[in-house]
């Protein structure tokens, strides 16, 4: 019996092949995108899950409570680990690490040069050997025995490989790190798989940053938080994470007393760390965004099968009252159909599997950031697989089989059925409506997204950008003040030169400062609150031409000794006039700045954040970065001169230029991919839609053949026959409007909340959304409605 239902199945599919192709390719083009969907939202969710106890470790954070908010950083003081050691032994394990971002490997290489290793996707971590008993690693050389001693450091097997040509036979060798201190290879690790946080291609000794790269003192004040510094914590039955909540106010009674309302350290569970967006997670509300996005897709396609399958239906009357004549019950022809249903939706699952495979590859070559995925096969996998088979067979071929099993033999014979007992046009309209809203509903995400994303990159942001290239310098303890003067020097010797800059972090927009504790003027207490630190030259202001409002530059100094605020601070302090503040003094720990300038507010931080009160000083044993403006457009000879000067004063060191405009995008790189993404689904949407519509139309104009025919003859003209298949869809996308737009609205007023600074969702949004539906649709309809109008009437009604 079920061979003849396949057998049946494929003769009908072969009689009605643009019924079947579209019902196929819309199914597949629906399955392939939710299987991408599903793949990108699992690898997020199991991501570092191959941790054995990885419901057990939680990361140490810190959290800063002002009168204004709440800030969050993963980030806890330098002496952190040791002090919870010391006080309490009943947690499992404590482990500290210090991120190192982009680490310069020198190689030594006999009678040459040291072969210099650095890739800016790439990042280094200090840690202790309590660090490789919270997580697990698979050794192929050597382990983390001896990272107890200073000097010493494990790599990935990737990076042995650039280091040294293999992971065998690199057991005791040497490195440079950043160019200067030496260390010796002490074990190599397998390569990590893309679903981690936690992929440090090479890890030093603790001691090694301690003792030899930048002396960072073990009694460190615990008022020092610095974001790259982490603290993992093992809990077991002796000491859980409630023992810590119950501790932490004494802790921080103890180490850090002065802070005591400000200052907590809150014990996160590892495994909501990826999908925590205050710590630089991904946000939780998007992937549940993209899963909403998927279920659309496959109903936009099951809607499809559901319209077209019910229009079918009046042609295949005949056939079901035969069968029912000799002798077929309703629950054969009920599952006749279903087995019809299930050749189709498997059909589609084959060729969706094939463009998702596809999708991974191009996700690999467009996509960046936390969209670049790694689909792991398994066996809950598989599972989803067929739920998700078994609720597309449902959902497109229940109702359709319970309409055609339904017919009565009689009236089928007779060819008595209408379009009611098939079904009805009330169906079909209400999920063409449901097609429209999904269809207008990620057209509106698409234009909110694309002119926020275009707003972003065009707002004044209150500093120059253009021809602006950061060049970063050695990673020192201290900068060699002589060195920074040489490379001055040279650098502006360089024809495309205009001007030079030194500064702590590059651009005004990296987002890399630091929060520090401030006393102003005769005032008696340290302010609320801590605003933002940055170290400049005296000639930062002119090159990014920010905006004095009163008062002057800073002068040249070496050291710090005066201040520029900007407008925020200013009014933070309580002050509405620039000029009061002139001449006032900011203490900050040991040392006094007057201010001398007040700037006009520029953002610090991408859109996403508010601009915070922020001082600026002089500082030259703290700047990290050049800052070189350009003149013409021909930036590649200015490269190369700019790298031999580099190279001619910092030797052992990296010429890695980046130009601002391209570090400013990179902050937004989440949202641009999530843009890619919409506009990506957006389109099979409105593709899947559009197929549905040709074969609804497709099927009107074979009903309504006679009739075009008739009117033609008395007189009809083309365009009142395209309004005649035209004016219900119109009907029908106006209502899908009514119920998408507020839906809509709500989704992108909740997206836009992330941004500080963004578009307003104005009425031409919306407009425009409706108008792309309609042009669409009316395009889809009006290729058969057109053929309709132009045949010729004598044979559409000889046809018929």
């Amino acid at each position: 019996m079920l061979q003849n239902y396949f057998k049946i199945a494929w003769r009908n599919l072969r009689k009605n092949q643009a019924y079947a192709f579209i019902n196929i390719s819309g199914l597949a083009l629906g399955m392939g995108c939710a299987l991408l969907i599903f793949a990108l939202v699992r690898f997020h969710y199991q991501t570092d899950r191959h941790h054995r106890n990885y419901d057990r470790i939680y990361q140490f954070t810190s959290r800063f409570t002002s009168l204004t908010n709440e800030f969050n950083i993963q980030g806890i003081p330098y002496p952190f680990g040791q002090a919870v050691r010391n006080d309490y032994p009943g947690i499992e394990r404590i482990a500290m690490l210090d991120e190192w971002y982009s680490p310069l490997i020198a190689v030594p290489v006999a009678n040459q040069a040291d072969k210099k290793i650095k890739e800016k996707s790439h990042n280094g971590a200090f840690v202790e050997p309590a660090y490789f008993s919270i997580f697990d690693y698979t050794w192929i050389a050597g382990g983390p025995d001896d990272l107890s001693q200073p000097g010493t450091v494990v790599m990935s097997a990737e990076l042995a490989r650039k280091c040294f040509g293999t992971t065998t036979n690199v057991i005791g060798r040497t490195v440079r790190l950043e160019a200067r201190i030496p260390a010796r290879v002490v074990g190599v690790f397998a390569d990590y798989r893309e679903d981690t946080d936690l992929d440090y291609s090479i890890m030093a000794s603790w001691g090694s940053l301690k003792e030899q790269f930048n002396g960072r003192p073990e009694d460190e004040p615990f008022d020092n938080t610095n974001g790259s510094t982490h603290c993992f914590a093992l809990f077991n039955d002796r000491f859980t994470v409630a023992d810590w909540n119950q501790q932490m106010l004494p802790f921080v009674k103890k180490y850090n007393p002065r802070k005591i309302k400000e200052t907590s350290y809150p014990a996160i569970p590892f495994s909501s760390m990826h999908l925590s967006p205050e710590y630089g997670g991904v946000s939780r509300g998007l992937l549940l965004s993209l899963v909403l996005i998927g279920i659309l897709l496959i109903g936009t396609a099951s809607i499809n099968f559901v319209n077209l399958a019910t229009a079918q239906a009046l042609n295949r009357a005949r056939e079901v009252g035969v069968r029912k004549v000799l002798g077929s019950t309703k629950t054969q022809l009920f599952w006749q159909f279903m087995g019809e249903t299930t050749l189709i939706v498997l059909s589609a699952l084959a060729l969706g599997i094939v463009l998702f495979q596809y999708g991974q590859t191009l996700a690999h070559s467009y996509l960046s950031g936390p969209f670049r995925f790694t689909f792991y096969f398994s066996p809950s996998v598989l599972a989803w697989l067929a739920l998700m088979v078994a609720a597309v067979i449902l959902m497109a071929g229940l109702y359709p089989a319970l309409i055609v099993a339904g017919f009565r033999p009689v009236v089928a014979l007779a060819g008595r059925l209408t379009t009611q007992q098939t079904g009805g046009f009330s169906l079909r309209r209400g999920l063409v409506v449901a097609q429209f809203a999904i269809s207008q509903m990620l057209i509106i995400g698409l234009i909110v997204v694309t002119n926020q994303l275009s707003y972003v990159q065009t707002k004044d942001l209150g500093f120059r950008k253009d021809a602006i290239l950061t060049v970063s310098l050695p990673n020192l303890p201290a900068q060699d003040i002589s060195k920074m003067s040489a490379f001055r020097n040279l650098a502006s010797e360089v024809p495309d030169v205009s001007s030079f800059s030194y500064s702590m972090s590059g651009p005004p927009q990296s987002g890399s400062t630091s929060q520090t504790n401030v006393r102003f003027d005769t005032r008696p207490n340290e302010e609320p609150y801590t605003p933002q630190q940055a170290w400049i030259d005296a000639d930062y202001v002119g090159l990014y031409g920010l905006k004095l409002i009163t008062g002057r530059n800073l002068q040249r100094s070496d050291t710090a000794r005066e201040a520029l605020i900007n407008e925020t601070f200013m009014r933070q302090l309580g002050f509405s006039r620039p000029e009061e503040v002139l001449g006032k003094i900011l203490h900050k720990q040991s040392v006094s700045l007057e201010i001398v300038g007040v700037l006009k507010d520029y953002n610090q931080s991408d859109l996403r954040q508010r601009i915070k009160p922020m001082f600026l000083t002089t500082m030259a044993s703290g700047y990290y970065s050049a800052n070189i403006q350009l003149r013409s457009a021909d930036f590649g000879q200015a490269l190369k001169q700019l790298e031999k000067a580099y190279n001619q004063v910092y030797a052992d060191s990296f010429f890695d230029p980046q130009f601002v405009d391209d570090q400013i995008q990179e902050a937004y790189q989440q949202e641009q991919t999530m843009g890619k993404l919409i506009n990506f689904f957006t389109g099979i949407a409105l593709v899947i839609g559009c197929m549905g519509l040709y074969g609804l139309v497709l099927f009107m104009v074979n009903q309504r053949t006679k009739e075009v025919g008739v009117r033609k003859v008395l007189g009809a003209s083309v365009r009142s026959i395209l309004w005649l298949f035209s004016k219900e869809f119109i009907q029908l996308i106006a209502i899908a409007f009514v119920l998408s737009a507020p839906v809509a609205r709500w989704a992108m007023e909740s997206w836009l909340k992330n941004f500080e600074y963004k578009i307003s969702l104005n009425p031409a949004i919306f407009l425009l959304a409706l108008l792309a539906t309609v042009v669409v649709a009316l395009l889809t309809v009006s290729f058969q409605s057109v053929k309709a109008a132009l045949t010729n009437p004598v044979k559409s009604l000889r046809s018929e």
